[in-house]
C-alpha cells in the first residue's frame, strides 16, 4: 500500500490530519486521522482534504475513494475552539474563508467525476454529516454509529450542512435533523436515505470493501460521463433533463469501453476495460 501523496510525479509527506493511499484494484482510501480532536473539520483539516480531493480528480488510477476515519467519531465537525477564537478576535475574514473552504470541499467530492463512499464507524454530526451527504454512497456501522445536525443546540443554524443534507434526504426529515438537533441512529439514517446500508459493525469493511471492488471493476469512462450528467439532470427541467441523458448516452455508446462491453456481452465473457 502506498502511504503518500503523488504530487507532479514527486512524492511528498502524507498530511499531518489525514492519511491517503491507493490500494490494488485502483480504490484510493482517505482517513481523517486526528481522534485527540474528534477529526474535526479544522481549516488545516479542510485544507489537507480539499487538496487531496483535488489531486485524486487529475490521477485516472484512482477509480473510486473511501472516506473512512481513526478513532470513536467519524467527524464532529467544524473546530469550535477554532470558532470560538474567530469570535473572540471579531476575525469575519478568517470565519468566513473556513466556511468557504468547507463549501469548497464538499462540493469538489459531490462534483468529482470519482465515486466517493463514506465509511462511517461512529459519530458523524454538523459538517461531518455534511461530509457524509456529499459522498455517492455511504455504510455505517450499526452499533456506533449517529449522526446529527447540533448546530441549533449552540444557537447556530447548520446552514451549510443544510445544503449537503437537502439534497440527500427528503425535506421533512432534513428539517427535522436541522430543528433538533438531536442524534439520529444509523438505523434511521438509512431509512431516511442519509446512508446506504447500516451494517454490524464486524461486517463494514467486508461490506464497503465489496462495494468498492464492484465500483473499480465497471466501466471507468462510463462512470466519469455518467456521474457528472446524473448530478447535472438532477438541477434541470424533465425535458431538459432527458435531453442531456441522451446526449450522455449517446456519447457513451460510441466510446470504446461501450462497444468492448456489449462484444463481451454477446461472446459470454468479462469485459476488458
Amino acid at each position: 500500500w502506498q502511504e503518500s501523496l503523488q504530487i507532479g510525479g514527486a512524492m511528498t509527506a502524507a498530511p499531518q490530519l489525514l492519511r491517503y493511499w491507493c490500494r490494488q484494484a485502483h480504490i484510493g482510501i482517505i482517513e481523517l486521522a486526528n481522534p485527540s480532536k474528534r477529526n474535526a473539520l479544522s481549516t488545516s483539516m479542510l485544507q489537507d482534504l480539499y487538496r487531496v480531493v483535488r489531486e485524486i480528480d487529475s490521477d485516472p488510477s484512482v477509480r473510486v475513494v473511501v472516506i473512512q476515519s481513526q478513532g470513536p467519531v467519524f467527524s464532529s465537525g467544524h473546530d469550535l475552539q477554532e470558532i470560538q477564537r474567530y469570535q473572540t478576535e471579531g476575525n469575519e475574514e478568517d470565519l468566513a474563508h473556513l466556511f468557504d473552504l468547507c463549501s469548497a470541499t464538499m462540493q469538489s467530492i459531490a462534483q468529482s467525476a470519482v465515486p466517493y463512499i463514506a465509511k462511517v464507524d461512529g459519530i458523524a454530526t454538523a459538517a461531518g454529516c455534511q461530509l457524509v451527504a456529499s459522498c455517492d454512497l455511504a455504510y455505517a456501522s450499526s452499533e456506533s454509529s449517529r449522526f446529527a445536525t447540533p448546530g441549533v443546540n449552540l444557537g447556530l443554524f447548520c446552514s451549510t450542512p443544510g445544503v449537503a443534507l437537502s439534497r440527500c434526504v427528503p425535506r421533512k426529515h432534513a428539517m427535522e435533523m436541522l430543528l433538533t438537533g438531536e442524534l439520529i441512529s444509523a438505523d434511521k439514517a438509512q431509512s431516511i436515505g442519509l446512508i446506504n446500508n447500516a451494517v454490524p459493525k464486524d461486517e463494514l469493511d467486508s461490506k464497503v470493501d465489496h462495494v468498492a471492488n464492484l465500483v473499480s471493476s465497471r466501466s471507468q469512462k462510463a462512470i466519469q460521463e455518467g456521474k457528472p450528467a446524473f448530478l447535472k439532470q438532477m438541477q434541470q427541467p424533465l425535458d431538459v433533463a432527458y435531453k442531456t441523458a441522451s446526449a450522455t448516452m449517446c456519447s457513451n455508446v460510441m466510446t470504446e469501453d461501450c462497444k468492448e462491453g456489449i462484444s463481451a456481452f454477446f461472446e459470454k465473457r468479462k469485459p476488458a476495460w
